[in-house]
């Protein structure tokens, strides 16, 4: 199975933007089976949805549209209310303020994309 995956970054190297806080998402696929990624340089840019420690839902819905194609978004921080619009919309929010490339590495090490133990990786 192949998961796109979106990393909060402003660098393209480094997970280092708070979901709400975020300009662009770089975009990568991870092939469970292969137990192989990949890193085309293709980003998504948007418009944060954190106003000064206060967020709108539907500035998370604009987030989402803009990745409706991606399976997991990673960022290096997350709030609550943003965890919680994200699951709800059947996508998963992980916070693993890494390089990207060990964000991949560790997330094909776990190989546990549905079950619980991945949420121990996001703070509630």
């Amino acid at each position: 199975m192949v998961f796109k995956i979106a990393f909060a970054s402003n660098d393209g190297e480094n997970v280092n933007e708070h979901f709400g806080a975020a300009r662009r998402f770089y975009i990568a696929q991870l092939d469970k089976e292969k137990e192989d990624y990949e890193l085309s340089g293709e980003y998504r840019e948007v418009t944060p949805s954190c106003k000064g420690g206060f967020h709108e839902t539907d500035a998370f819905a604009a987030i989402l549209k803009e990745l409706d194609d991606v399976d997991v978004i990673v960022a290096q921080r997350a709030g609550p209310s943003a965890k919680k619009y994200i699951q709800e919309n059947d996508k998963k929010i992980y916070e693993i303020p890494l390089t990207i490339e060990q964000a991949l590495c560790l997330l094909l090490e776990e190989k546990e994309w549905e079950v619980s133990k991945w949420l121990s990786h996001t703070r509630n």
